[in-house]
């Protein structure tokens, strides 16, 4: 089944991305780990591989554009596949997915932080990841962390990967223990000056993107009942039609989608 590659969150401050450079091209076989693409960040620009094996279908952002975080990247899937669907339902779920990251920036509005003080939150570090677990910290608490130091090894859904650190300061706080998971955007650590105290910080980062996990979460189930009721209209098969992001919330609660009706 054709998968809809979206812009990946490639720094804890990246908000949209800039396609560099395409390394492949519409109608050219990709397999897992071949680089896409060359992202522009707010920080630097990074290689973006692929974490599916396939054809290259469609290219929704092209050199020298920029796109929001979660936009639609391109199509990979089977040559000839029709991708009508996922091209009109890719946006609406890219759509859902921002509000988690505009929640952990308005959940700080009511108070002020520190000069200085960075909060650093869990990366999408792959274009399907909602969640992520702490495989080991490479800092402690206290620790003074350079830029380019890798504070954390991350495993998301696909591989673990280093995840460097784009700030310098001292490790003021670690919100994720070794080996515990949590969402995209919740705060992983914050780092500042020596002695900072950031207990409220952390408190108003984990209460706002808590909530607006479980409305991302929600609202995703309910897009992906909506396409594959549109699908079962149009096909006889048993095959279900919903985003990557639709499939793994559902799987991870339990949900049979073929049995979800609206």
């Amino acid at each position: 089944m054709a998968q809809i590659i979206t812009m990946p969150r490639l720094s804890d401050t990246m908000t949209e991305g800039v396609v560099a450079t395409w390394l492949k091209k519409v109608g050219d076989t990709i397999k897992t780990g071949d680089i896409l693409a060359e992202i522009e960040t707010d920080k630097a620009t990074m290689e973006f591989e692929s974490f599916h094996d396939g054809v290259l279908l469609h290219i929704g952002i092209q050199e020298g554009q920029s796109a929001p975080v979660d936009s639609s990247l391109a199509i990979i899937g089977k040559s000839g596949e029709d991708i009508s669907t996922l091209l009109a339902s890719g946006s609406a779920v890219a759509t859902k997915e921002e509000k988690v990251e505009a929640t952990a920036e308005l959940s700080t509005s009511n108070f002020q932080i520190p000069a200085n003080v960075k909060v650093v939150t869990m990366p999408r570090l792959s274009d399907t990841m909602t969640t992520g677990t702490v495989a080991t910290w490479l800092k402690k608490v206290g620790d003074t962390v350079k830029e380019g130091d890798i504070l954390a090894e991350i495993e998301t859904d696909k591989a673990t990967m280093e995840f460097e650190s784009f700030n310098a300061g001292t490790l003021l706080y670690v919100g994720i223990q070794e080996g515990q998971s949590a969402p995209v955007d919740a705060v992983l650590a914050i780092l500042g000056p020596a002695g900072t105290d950031v207990s409220q910080i952390a408190a108003n980062y984990k209460v706002g993107v808590a909530a607006e996990v479980t409305k991302v979460e929600e609202n995703a189930i309910s897009q992906a009942t909506t396409i594959n009721n549109q699908q079962q209209t149009t096909n006889n098969t048993d095959r279900i039609f919903a985003s990557p992001l639709a499939k793994k919330i559902a799987q991870d609660k339990g949900i049979n989608l073929s049995n979800v009706v609206s």
